[in-house]
């Protein structure tokens, strides 16, 4: 049974179904894990798909699991932010993250438009219509409810893992080539390797904060969320090692691999499994798009709602729909926007997408060392079990790859100067919103006004009732 608070509707959400919610977050299939192979080698691919999940994925879901379970609402990374660094980095987070996803989730429409297009051969007007049909498709499931959206990501990421345990289990029957003799193609460096299966790595293990922007909408959140995140974790590793391994072992031909050469997943399904591989993962490149659309398209619209209600965006925002309880205004804007984006090539808007994404995950873990130190006291329910220096330890390992990733030797120049004038957006953008809609300024008069109890600032609501416990798994 729903229950409605605030304007918001929360919702049941079992377990095994988050667990799809979150996969379709971090993975929603290998694509992209192609060129990590070309980038560098086929070895060294490997490695790197089994190590930096401990370096980033398992970090990133530990934390998120303890911020999330400690405090369980709508807005997530930004009201962690918030409560640990004030409202002005709070607002930086929110602005950062939700610029990025306004930009990634408007890649994977068009992305999947021009397959459509080259497939079809239809012009580029019929090709931005399809895709606007498709975002305003996906904008109504969103404003129908998590639910409905969470249902329809389990039937898509069924589709997606289909072809790819089909690639896991026919390769490596059919073992012809050893991937780890081959570490680095010829002419690729180490450092260069590592900057291009680097980027595309910490992407690939990336999204595990995403569904606790949508906690206020979900029943016992801080159960449900970091069961999922822990279970989903090992899921993604076993996804992109094994397949990634049977592909490489059957069919070798390592310099040809690539989303833009001879062997992209597609051209390896044919290789392994004929042509009805090859469509099989012509379908779970279509659902795994639009899984990431839809999934973000939820994730995305939701700090930008809680912004409103903090009096930091524009007031029409905070809208909820009056039967389906979710945060329609919100949504709709970001369907918009994506529907122009779309229009257009993403090169540069990509290089700007992932450099503010790292600057979001970095502020995610500097909350989590801020709250471990000013607020032993906070209940957790789920609470990693570190001291509070190795706890803090564990955080400086991913903030130290995200800082390399943002580095002009991680990515180049032109990836670190326009990275960093989109995210020098932020700070005059607080300002001005700041003078328009007052910020924690306009919510301590407007509370005043109505007479209600006093409050901490918003983002620092209490925690839920739980006793907090040294675990690394959510208390039961």
């Amino acid at each position: 049974m729903s229950e409605v608070a605030d304007g918001l509707r929360r919702v049941p959400m079992r377990v095994w179904v988050a667990v799809f919610v979150v996969f379709s977050f971090v993975c929603s299939g290998g694509f992209g894990i192609e060129d990590m192979v070309s980038g560098s080698g086929p070895g060294f691919a490997l490695l790197l798909l089994l190590v930096l999940p401990f370096l980033w994925g398992l970090p990133q879901a530990l934390v998120c699991s303890e911020l999330g379970s400690a405090l369980p609402e709508d807005g997530g990374l930004y009201r962690w932010s918030r409560r640990a660094n004030g409202e002005f980095m709070g607002f930086q987070t929110g602005w950062w993250w939700v610029l990025s996803i306004f930009v990634d989730s408007a890649v994977y429409i068009a992305l999947t438009s021009d397959y459509m297009q080259n497939w079809f051969g239809f012009n580029d007007w019929v090709r931005w219509g399809i895709a606007v049909v498709l975002i305003a498709i996906f904008a109504y499931i969103n404003v129908r409810g998590i639910q409905l959206a969470a249902w329809m990501l389990v039937v898509m990421q069924i589709i997606v893992f289909i072809p790819f345990a089909a690639l896991a289990v026919i390769g490596l029957a059919n073992w012809h080539h050893n991937p780890f003799s081959v570490m680095l193609l010829p002419g690729n460096s180490l450092i260069g390797g590592v900057g291009v299966a680097l980027s595309v790595g910490i992407w690939m293990y990336s999204g595990f904060e995403s569904l606790s922007t949508m906690a206020g909408e979900i029943q016992k959140p801080q159960k449900v969320i970091p069961r999922a995140l822990m279970i989903t974790l090992p899921i993604v590793i076993g996804f992109y090692v094994l397949s990634t391994l049977g592909g490489l072992a059957d069919v070798g031909q390592f310099s040809a691999w690539g989303t833009e050469g001879a062997l992209d997943f597609m051209g390896v399904g044919r290789e392994v499994g004929g042509q009805v591989l090859r469509y099989l993962f012509l379908a779970a490149m279509l659902a795994g798009n639009f899984a990431l659309f839809l999934a973000f398209l939820a994730a995305g619209a939701r700090p930008s709602y809680v912004l409103s209600k903090d009096k930091l965006a524009p007031k029409f925002l905070s809208k909820t729909h009056p039967k389906y309880g979710t945060p329609w205004a919100a949504i709709v804007l970001m369907a918009v926007v994506d529907a122009v984006l779309v229009r257009n090539g993403f090169q540069t808007l990509i290089v700007i997408d992932v450099f503010l994404l790292m600057l979001a995950h970095i502020t995610i873990y500097i909350s989590a060392t801020r709250l471990r130190i000013n607020e032993p006291e906070l209940e957790r329910p789920f609470k990693v079990g570190l001291k509070t220096p190795a706890f803090i330890a564990m955080c400086v390992v991913p903030i130290t790859v995200a800082v390399f990733a943002m580095s002009p030797w991680g990515n180049g120049w032109d990836y670190f100067i326009w990275g960093t004038v989109a995210a020098l957006t932020g700070p005059p953008a607080y300002f001005i919103f700041k003078k328009m809609y007052g910020g924690q300024k306009a919510l301590d008069a407007e509370r005043a006004a109505s007479g209600a109890v006093p409050q901490a600032p918003a983002g620092a609501a209490a925690a839920p009732a739980a006793a907090a416990t040294a675990v690394t798994r959510p208390a039961d």
